[in-house]
């Protein structure tokens, strides 16, 4: 008699395997364009049938960084430090042919633990946080419509160096801003601009984005992104009699919206970006100088703007590279409606990166890759004093990194970098340089 073997329970949870991230070609593997987030705005994680995906990663990053001032106001450091991010990433989805709804949440346990959140780095504000929270309606490699917290499609890339969270992200920076009694400015070392002003998750209590994506062929790709809302609830006391009698002004955020459209052309070995953003931030509550003013609007506002463009390269398995250009421009007012010249500054970047494996399969040197890239950004203000030149800034930030995969899933990566920041106000007759050397160690595991 044929012996009858049990169909397989239906499997409702898995593991997230290669598939579930697609693309043609993305880049050598291991790669930082391999690695790029937003998967070249592809639609992941792909799912061709109904259930739980689950995923994640961890990293710790441990490093040096010293920062030299020529400025003797401004006082040289050197620190050591290690912090490090944990990501459990759970993926509900319903799939029914092309047609599918799917979910995800991204929780989100950081490296630091102070009790007090002012001592955490500005990427590690508590203990513990949610990077992506989502839902997304579409059809597979057609459209989808998606809402929530997320990440909009990367623009400029900046290679194997310059990660999110990291000493030589933040470069040269000033450990004292604003202006001294003599009123002369101490200038922050700009942050590059990469269309990223509607690129990072939004941040607030009640902010969010909406995004509508569309795959016309296969290596042609259209977001349009839009943010909406408000960064931060107002104050739990406004309203009350208590409030009422106050001459300070109440506190309860901002209102924001904007819009971020970009498109991505791939063909695997030549991909090319481009986008532009525009955003408005204004007051929600409106204030008063004393307790006998009326209340009137608070017509503090800050509108950002800014386009960009990029090209990557992949010359399958050998080197991978790219160049990126960006303009952003931001002009802020203040409540009573003038403009706020310190507020007010325009930002160019422009880098490039580039990436090599350094052996064939099979000798023992495939999982190796060495990449180096550099990055200047400039920034002119509005302010400026008497007949003088505008208050400027410009940013050198150059790397070098080696990175080693162990057993296809542990990256073990090491970056050195400099930076130098020329930061002039326009209130002194030369510019003054703050210098950086970093190191770091990063050991990452992708599950």
């Amino acid at each position: 008699m044929p012996v009858l073997v049990p169909p397989a329970p239906p499997q409702y949870v898995e593991h997230l395997g290669p598939s579930a991230y697609p693309g043609n070609l993305r880049g050598l593997y291991g790669g930082s364009l391999w690695l790029e987030p937003s998967f070249h705005g592809l639609q992941w994680p792909y799912m061709t049938r109904s259930g739980v995906g689950v995923s994640g990663l961890v990293w710790v990053d441990s490093g040096y960084e010293q920062i030299k001032s020529e400025n003797s106001n401004v006082p040289n450091t050197a620190n050591l430090l290690q912090h490090g991010r944990a990501v459990l990433r759970a993926t509900p989805i319903y799939v029914s042919g092309r047609f599918f709804i799917q979910g995800q949440v991204e929780l989100v346990a950081n490296g630091c633990q102070s009790a007090n959140r002012s001592m955490c780095d500005e990427s590690e504000k508590g203990t513990f946080d949610v990077d992506d929270l989502w839902l997304r309606i579409g059809q597979w490699n057609s459209w989808d419509l998606k809402v929530g917290r997320f990440e909009g499609w990367e623009i400029y890339h900046t290679g194997m160096g310059l990660d999110i969270n990291t000493l030589e992200r933040r470069g040269a920076w000033q450990t004292v801003t604003g202006t001294d009694s003599t009123g002369t400015a101490f200038l922050p070392a700009p942050t590059y601009y990469g269309v990223n002003y509607l690129h990072d998750r939004p941040r607030g209590m009640g902010l969010g984005y909406l995004a509508f994506h569309f795959y016309p062929v296969s290596v042609l790709r259209f977001e349009l992104l839009g943010e909406l809302g408000t960064d931060d609830a107002a104050d739990p006391s406004a309203g009350t009699p208590a409030a009422a009698s106050r001459s300070t002004v109440i506190a309860g955020g901002n209102n924001v919206w904007g819009g971020r459209p970009s498109a991505i052309y791939d063909l695997g070995w030549l991909k090319i970006k481009a986008g532009a953003e525009y955003q408005k931030i204004t007051a929600s509550v409106q204030t008063r100088s004393s307790d006998s003013d009326p209340w009137v609007d608070d017509k503090t506002e800050t509108t950002r703007k800014g386009l960009g463009a990029a090209f990557q390269f992949v010359v399958d398995p050998w080197v991978e590279f790219g160049g990126n250009i960006a303009w952003g421009d931001v002009t802020k007012q203040d409540k009573d409606g003038n403009q706020d010249p310190t507020g007010t500054y325009t930002t160019t970047s422009a880098g490039g990166f580039a990436n090599v494996r350094l052996g064939r399969r099979g000798s023992g040197l495939e999982d190796l890759l060495l990449g180096g890239g550099a990055n200047w950004t400039t920034q002119y203000y509005s302010h400026k004093v008497a007949n003088s030149d505008p208050d400027y800034t410009a940013h050198l930030q150059v790397f070098g990194a080696a990175q080693y995969l162990i057993a296809k899933q542990l990256f073990v990566k090491a970056v050195v970098a400099y930076a130098r920041a020329d930061i002039w106000p326009s209130s002194q007759p030369e510019s003054q340089s703050n210098t950086m050397w970093s190191f770091r160690l990063r050991l990452m595991y992708m599950y």
